[in-house]
Order: C-alpha cells, then sequence, then structure tokens
C-alpha cells in the first residue's frame, strides 16, 4: 500500500473518531441540561 494512502486513512479515521467523541459529548451534556430544567415550568400539550 502506498505511504500516502495510508496517511489519507489515518487521517480520515482520525476525524471519524473525533466526530463520534464530539456527538457523544454534546449527548451527555444534553442530558445533564434537561436533568437540571425545571419541568413544572414546561407547557403540557394536549393530545387530540
Amino acid at each position: 500500500m502506498p505511504e500516502g494512502l495510508l496517511i489519507v486513512l489515518v487521517l480520515i479515521a482520525a476525524v471519524i473518531v473525533y466526530t463520534i467523541a464530539k456527538i457523544v459529548q454534546n449527548i451527555r451534556k444534553s442530558e445533564r441540561q434537561w436533568q437540571q430544567v425545571d419541568k413544572s415550568k414546561l407547557k403540557q400539550w394536549e393530545d387530540d
């Protein structure tokens, strides 16, 4: 395998891992924020 191709594949893998890590981080942050919300002030919707 050419050396240049290996470098490109490693960079692509690094970008994928970084993206997945950021998504997981944002999901955890969102869950923490949702736990801190005062849910008594949320609007109740009537289901038809």
